[in-house]
């Protein structure tokens, strides 16, 4: 996807976006939780799915960080569990019916993978197209840079401490 193809619409993810990113690395600020809840509204609704959500990976399981779904897909946010028993897993093995999964990685500057963006219908959308798709990798870009520039602001305000 090219900034420059007419469908691209800046205005209404990138602001949202870069908010979301600040609450997915660890940080808990509340207004922050509410920019993530709606980019991933944004992204759910753009692509007419049950549900979006942010997961990292953290020692072999996906914790899902911020959750978006519809009455309909029911998560617990921050909950953990093997990479095994993950939803894209059980999807690809045919035990959880869907209809449509769309999900991009999340690959931080340094090639570590940080974690995942979801999102996901029970029914079948032969609408969706690759531009959603790459909707949704380019919000994991950003996500990714977002989440390094993060981490390397408290690893600097750490080291700038006095011990």
């Amino acid at each position: 996807m090219s900034f420059f193809e007419p469908d691209y619409c800046a205005a209404d993810l990138e602001v949202r976006v870069s908010e979301l990113l600040i609450a997915t690395a660890d940080a808990s600020d509340p207004a922050v939780d509410q920019a993530v809840h709606q980019v991933l509204r944004l992204l759910r609704e753009q692509h007419g799915m049950e549900a979006g959500f942010a997961a990292e990976v953290i020692d072999g399981k996906r914790v899902s960080r911020r959750l978006e779904p519809s009455e309909r897909a029911q998560f617990i946010d921050e909950q953990a569990e093997p990479l095994e028993l993950a939803f894209c897993k059980q999807v690809l093995r045919a035990k959880v019916p869907s209809g449509c999964y769309v999900s991009a990685p999340v690959v931080l500057s340094d090639g570590l993978l940080y974690g995942t963006l979801y999102s996901f219908s029970f029914n079948p959308d032969a609408a969706l197209e690759l531009r959603d798709l790459k909707k949704l990798e380019m919000a994991a870009q950003l996500a990714a840079r977002m989440i390094g520039e993060r981490r390397t602001q408290r690893a600097a305000a750490s080291q700038a401490q006095p011990a």
